[in-house]
């Protein structure tokens, strides 16, 4: 017993130290972004700890931009919130209404619709890159606000767990709610959206941390400093005549994660949930 006891809590050492040692270097880069924003330049990379706070770096994020006229930052961060809301509030609308069609209506092509929706899920948004911009050529919205929401308002897996969940509801429910005389949609928002909250974040906050977090697109995009996202107008501080102040480039980077840091703490507990919910049977 002794043995099985000792075995048993050096088994446990080993994996708490293992976890603890990923959980470092995880955790570390961004601890140092962070101290590295607050001391003054000679030591960031000098020093762990600063020896004084300054705020020096914040406040030239604010006031300085990259090409050295007044920053757009202010307008950088409205840019972002706008899209990314835009976006948030179509794929739950979207996503709910055509998750209670496949998931609750009959009609010709449901299958393969339905095939469609997982087909879609399977490649990174990498290759669909030049297609798109090709289209926003011909539509004429380079630089504008639809040419960087648009490709993102509908989206495969915000559709698939709303699916999955309205799978899951009493269909005598929905059938009474027929004969009280609703229509479909308002079965889905007076009815489905109500009793699949726990869904309904957790499609929302992952479809605007995405958002706030895009880069690549928002890049090719848009070339007009007044419709610059927070992420693209951060990503020109690496380069030209601030690519020597890594300071700027590191405030930055730490503002831009506030959000998604609020985001996480308010809604923790959906995390999790969000991470299994692909696992959810119909």
């Amino acid at each position: 017993m002794l043995n099985r006891s000792q075995s048993k809590f050096l088994s446990l050492t080993a994996t708490y130290a293992l976890l603890a040692t990923g959980l470092i270097f995880i955790i570390f880069p961004y601890i140092w972004m962070v101290l590295a924003s607050l001391k003054p330049s000679a030591e960031i990379y000098n020093r762990l700890i600063p020896t004084r706070i300054t705020l020096e770096h914040y406040r030239m994020v604010f006031s300085l931009g990259s090409t050295g006229s007044t920053s757009p930052f202010v307008r950088a961060i409205f840019n972002s919130l706008v899209v990314s809301s835009i976006t948030t509030l179509s794929v739950v609308f979207f996503g709910a209404i055509t998750g209670y069609a496949l998931a609750r209506l009959r009609f010709k092509g449901q299958n393969l619709l339905k095939n469609f929706i997982l087909f879609q899920m399977l490649f990174p948004i990498v290759l669909f890159l030049i297609p798109r911009f090709l289209l926003m050529i011909r539509l004429g919205w380079i630089n504008t606000y639809q040419g960087m929401f648009s490709p993102f308002m509908m989206s495969a897996w915000g559709t698939f767990l709303f699916m999955q969940f309205f799978k899951t509801v009493p269909q005598s429910l929905i059938d009474a709610a027929r004969l009280d005389g609703c229509s479909e949609l308002r079965i889905v928002f007076r009815i489905m959206l109500p009793l699949s909250k726990s869904v309904t974040i957790i499609v929302a906050i992952f479809t605007f941390m995405s958002m706030w977090d895009e880069f690549l697109w928002y890049l090719i995009v848009t070339k007009d400093y007044n419709l610059m996202p927070l992420s693209v107008l951060l990503g020109l501080y690496t380069r030209g005549e601030y690519s020597s102040y890594p300071g700027i480039q590191v405030a930055g980077a730490t503002l831009l994660t506030l959000p998604i840091l609020a985001l996480f703490y308010f809604f923790r507990e959906y995390f999790t949930k969000g991470i299994t919910m692909t696992g959810v049977k119909g």
